[in-house]
Parts: C-alpha cells; sequence; structure tokens
C-alpha cells in the first residue's frame, strides 16, 4: 500500500513561528486527542484552523493534530501557486450562497491575520453564442440571491475591456465582486494562525491507515505514532481513496494533471492587464479557458484551460510541460485577448485535479465510519476553503453546521451509480 512519507518537522507557534525538528511521538506511543485532520493543503489547513477557533470560542481546550505527508505548501497537489479565482458567479443559488459564505470566512481570517487576502478585481463570465453552458443558470442564481450582476454584449464588453476581441452574439455577465482567493499566501495563513491556537501540524508524516470501529472510535496510524480520537478529517485530495479503500470505501474519481501558464509581456503592455483594467475572466464552453489579472510580482498574465489535462495519478504525475495543452490555451488567446502574448517564452506550473463526476464537492461522514469526514473540492474548491474548514469544523465540533451541505453527501448518484455520466461543465 502508498504512503504518506515520514519526515519529522512540527511547525509551532511560540512567540513566532518556527520550524523545529523533532521525533514527534516515540515509535511505540499511542496519543489520545480530540481531532486529527490529514492533509494539510488549503482545505486541511482550513479545517485545522477553524477546529481550534470553534472549540476555544466554545471553552473548549481540545488537541488537534495535522498530518502532511509533504512540507506545508508544497507544489504536488492543488494548494500551490499564488492565486485562484473567487466568485459569486455560479450555476445554482446554492452554490452561491455558499460562495457568499466563502467571502465571509476569508474575511473572517484576514481580520485574525492582519493582512489582505482575497482581491476584488471585477470579473466577467464569457458566454459564446450556442455555449454548452447556459447563462441563465446563472442569471437566475444570482437573482435568488440578490446578487447585483450586469450582462453585456459583445460591443459593451469590448468598450469596457478593449484587451478582449470577441464576435457578436457573445453575451458576457459582469459582477463587480469576483476576484482573487490567494493560494499560497491563504494557506499559510491558515497554518500560521491555527499553529498560534495550540494545532500541532506535522509535515512529512505517512499515514499508513485509519482504522475504524465502526461506532465512533478511530485510530490514524503513522510510523511512529497512533493517533486515537473521536474525530478525523481527511482533505487528501488526489490521495483520498489511499486512505478510503482499506475502509471499504471508494469515491469514483478522475485525477487530471492540469497546468497554468504565465504570458509575459513588455512593460507597455502589462499595464494593461493590471487590477482595475482588466479583470478576471472565464470561457464558458467546452473547451473552457480562465485567466487574472496581473496579481503580485509576477510580471506575467496568468491564464488556464479548465480541466484540459491528462488523466493520471498523484503519484505518478509529470510536472512536465502539456505542449499540446499549451498550444491550444496560447492558440484561443491570439484570437480572444491578443495582446497578452509577447515574444518571451511563457512559463509553465502544474497542478492536480480531483474530479467527482458531477463536479460537486465532497463533504460528509464516510458511511459506515462515524467521526470520520471527507473534504473533497473537486477541482473549484479553493476559493471555499475556508468555508470547507468551517463546515468540518462545525460537524466535528458541534455535529451539525449552519451551511447546505446535503448536495454533497456521499449517497447521491454520482458516487453511488456506476452508470452515471461523468460532467465537469457547469
Amino acid at each position: 500500500m502508498h504512503r504518506w512519507k515520514l519526515r519529522a518537522w512540527i511547525f509551532v507557534s511560540g512567540g513566532k513561528s518556527r520550524w523545529v525538528s523533532s521525533e514527534g511521538c516515540r515509535v511505540t506511543e499511542v496519543r489520545t486527542v480530540d481531532h486529527v485532520v490529514i492533509g494539510l493543503g488549503g482545505l486541511g489547513a482550513g479545517a485545522a484552523y477553524w477546529l481550534a477557533k470553534l472549540g476555544q470560542d466554545a471553552g473548549r481546550n481540545e488537541v488537534i493534530v495535522g498530518l502532511e505527508q509533504f512540507e506545508l505548501g508544497h507544489d504536488k497537489g492543488a494548494s500551490h501557486d499564488h492565486s485562484r479565482i473567487i466568485r459569486h458567479s455560479y450555476h445554482t443559488p446554492e452554490y452561491v450562497k455558499l460562495a457568499s459564505e466563502a467571502y465571509e470566512t476569508w474575511d473572517a481570517i484576514a481580520a485574525e491575520a492582519g493582512e489582505e487576502l482575497v482581491v476584488r478585481t471585477g470579473g466577467i463570465d464569457i458566454f459564446p453564442e450556442g455555449s454548452v453552458i447556459p447563462i441563465s443558470d446563472y442569471t437566475s442564481s444570482l437573482e435568488a440571491n440578490n446578487i447585483p450582476f450586469e450582462v453585456l454584449d459583445s460591443h459593451e464588453t469590448m468598450s469596457r475591456f478593449p484587451q478582449f476581441v470577441v464576435e457578436s452574439g457573445v453575451q458576457v455577465l459582469f459582477q463587480k465582486d469576483t476576484g482573487i482567493a490567494p493560494a499560497s499566501k491563504g494557506t499559510d495563513a491558515h497554518h500560521r494562525l491555527a499553529a498560534a491556537r495550540g494545532v500541532e501540524l506535522r509535515a512529512g508524516v505517512s499515514v499508513n491507515r485509519i482504522e475504524s470501529d465502526g461506532v465512533g472510535g478511530l485510530a490514524v496510524v503513522t510510523d511512529d505514532c497512533t493517533y486515537q480520537t473521536g474525530s478525523v478529517i481527511i482533505c487528501a485530495d488526489g490521495w483520498t481513496n489511499e486512505l478510503l479503500e482499506p475502509l471499504g470505501v471508494h469515491i469514483p474519481l478522475e485525477v487530471t494533471r492540469e497546468q497554468v501558464v504565465y504570458y509575459p509581456s513588455t512593460p507597455q503592455a502589462l499595464s494593461k492587464f493590471a487590477i482595475g483594467s482588466f479583470p478576471v475572466w472565464i470561457w464558458m464552453d467546452d473547451p473552457s479557458y480562465y485567466g487574472f489579472p496581473i496579481y503580485g510580482d509576477m510580471g506575467a498574465v496568468k491564464a488556464a484551460e479548465d480541466v484540459g489535462g491528462q488523466p493520471t495519478t498523484a503519484r505518478t504525475r509529470s510536472f512536465d510541460t502539456d505542449e499540446g495543452a499549451l498550444e491550444r490555451l496560447t492558440d484561443f488567446l491570439g484570437h480572444t485577448i491578443p495582446d497578452m502574448l509577447g515574444d518571451v517564452k511563457p512559463r509553465v506550473k502544474t497542478c492536480l485535479y480531483t474530479l467527482t463526476r458531477d463536479r460537486d464537492f465532497v463533504l460528509d461522514t464516510v458511511p459506515g465510519h462515524p467521526g470520520l469526514q471527507v473534504g473533497l473540492g473537486s477541482a473549484h474548491g479553493f476559493k471555499f476553503a475556508s468555508w470547507f474548514g468551517r463546515a468540518l469544523a462545525e460537524r466535528a465540533v458541534f455535529g451539525t453546521t449552519r451551511s447546505n451541505v446535503v448536495p454533497f453527501r456521499f449517497d447521491r448518484p454520482a458516487i453511488t451509480d456506476p452508470s452515471y455520466k461523468a460532467n465537469y461543465m457547469q
């Protein structure tokens, strides 16, 4: 069985957060703790923080351990790089409501961390004539939640955003609060705040298996320790089934290797793509593309194809550039945002998508294993990372959450019906 590899480091708080070498538990030690979080990327980091905050706010002094198989902030999964899209615009009223809660939780983290996290840039969803994704799903869902928006035609779009070249018949949804959720910065904020609240974050620790007695008794077994607990949260993304299958549980998932591309340009052209001049954007068709204004110190404009990569596994994925995908994206940009392309070779970063067949989240207790929860973002979850953390923590601490998580249960057709046909376009 594959195992999460061991390297003993602990992230601690004590005046100033720092890394210290540690042997962790002794080889045969058994510890009893209140909660264990497995996977400390975006969602798991959020869960670790919110477990501590909610418990402390309720007057509890709980022992919380977070386990990460790689180093904190690693680039092997789906939570690295510097930017993700955050938006109210979604295809169902339920997601729009959850997006509002996502903004709320990120703002709470920013306030405690004392730094700006979400950057509101304004954003456009571009629906070409005959697109496979209907604009009506988005407008009706926004209206149901009283979220303001505008619908622009092609002329209005190119007048407001002259960087774009779009054909007549295109409809464009503009929403002013669309923006950037900072991936690495946001995850690091959750790590720091969790550690400051006393959470033990152990990086480089292999989880060999999870043991369950089926009535709420759980054990997380690593090379150097067994953690006995009544609460385990798995946020392991592409590695999720490695932990579930020994318990007789399997989620139908497809893992794909994706890439984002940074297109450098001249200083004169880059000014066209600054925040305030250029929006976050999504091309709502198949294939689907998306991109950002210049953010941070990258000096380049970021764009990508959504679900454009090849199937892989979390253990065997490649970090090499997919030249075919790069050519498709570059050709699309050449027609639609031509000033993005310069003479300098673009830089490519890779990541993983872990997709459910309906592309909805998983946020539920594992059937037959009380106390064991899974949080999985289905390749659009980072904008919801802090919301995921709060919802998972509320369920662990209080037994329920304020949020509607019914659509993300295990007992839905996309997980239980073998004949369910995958659809990733929403």
